[in-house]
């Protein structure tokens, strides 16, 4: 039996290494294309129909049209998971891919080249190891000097593949041995490079509003359970002052749930790490999926 899960491409369920796309793929080209990533705890997806609507309304910012339509995209999705069920030794975290790009093209960059567009599902293996510590510990954020693509030149609600101002950013970040918190274009602060940033500050959580940020499936959770929990929570404007004020900050994306953030640069929260709000969130997200990060950090 073959250890590498199967994938999805353009209809077909392939072995990984029969799998083929056109170096001449605009997705390769032009970075012309969307995705997303879905988390899978103890086998099952998370928001998989919140992903995959997510994923749907970029396709039509983009003006791709994928060849099937959502309910058509879940069942196939569906179908490469229940092909997979006895081959992919997934354990407890793995996480499930999906690229649409415009598809092969001539040598052009012309925006008229029609498809078929390319749809590519698979699956991969989630490293736990340093989420896990992470979630007891924090992790550090160091402000980026490249700043957050305005919606004025691509909207940032939309998950595109085109990523080279996220990379900047963290590679911008990583010389200081940190990820990188972002702003906008003025000096407000907008997110990560992959997660959302949140904030709290006398007993509220604070986070930037839609138009500077991509529209986070996790972010949208941490809203719900808010209003579950009757934790107060504002979606406003605020810079690097109001973050040397925070009580405690942590970031959301899907992989990571909500992850405490020990510091920005030289502000540390005044709470201990985890805060007693991100604790509450962190406690919501293990009773929602079923995993708890920190019990791995506690079994090594």
């Amino acid at each position: 039996m073959r250890d590498e899960p199967l994938v999805y491409l353009n209809g077909e369920i392939l072995e990984l290494e029969d799998a083929r796309i056109s170096p001449f793929d605009r997705g390769f080209m032009w970075g012309d294309g969307v995705y997303e990533v879905t988390p899978c705890f103890n086998g099952e997806p998370y928001r998989l129909r919140d992903h995959m609507e997510r994923l749907y309304r970029s396709l039509r910012y983009v003006r791709i049209d994928p060849g099937l339509d959502l309910e058509t995209m879940l069942a196939e999705t569906l179908r490469l998971l229940e092909a997979n069920a006895d081959r992919f030794a997934a354990g407890p975290q793995y996480r499930l891919g999906h690229w649409v790009t415009r598809g092969g093209s001539p040598f052009t960059v012309a925006s008229d080249v029609e498809g078929p567009a390319t749809v590519f599902i698979f699956l991969g293996s989630a490293d736990t190891s340093a989420t896990a510590q992470n979630h007891e510990t924090g992790v550090r954020l160091s402000v980026s000097t490249t700043r957050r693509n305005p919606p004025e030149c691509i909207e940032t609600r939309a998950k595109v593949t085109s990523k080279m101002n996220q990379l900047l950013a963290e590679l911008d970040a990583g010389v200081r041995g940190a990820l990188p918190l972002m702003l906008d274009l003025d000096g407000n602060v907008a997110e990560n490079s992959v997660a959302n940033f949140f904030m709290a500050r006398d007993g509220v959580l604070w986070t930037a509003p839609e138009r500077n940020i991509l529209e986070g499936v996790t972010r949208k959770v941490v809203f719900e359970l808010c209003t579950r929990l009757s934790i107060p929570l504002e979606e406003r404007l605020f810079t690097m002052y109001d973050v040397a004020q925070a009580d405690e900050m942590f970031i959301t994306s899907s992989g990571i749930c909500a992850m405490p953030v020990s510091a920005v640069d030289d502000f540390v929260p005044k709470q201990p790490v985890p805060g007693p709000i991100t604790t509450q969130l962190i406690d919501a997200f293990t009773a929602d999926t079923g995993f708890d990060f920190r019990q791995l950090a506690n079994a090594e």
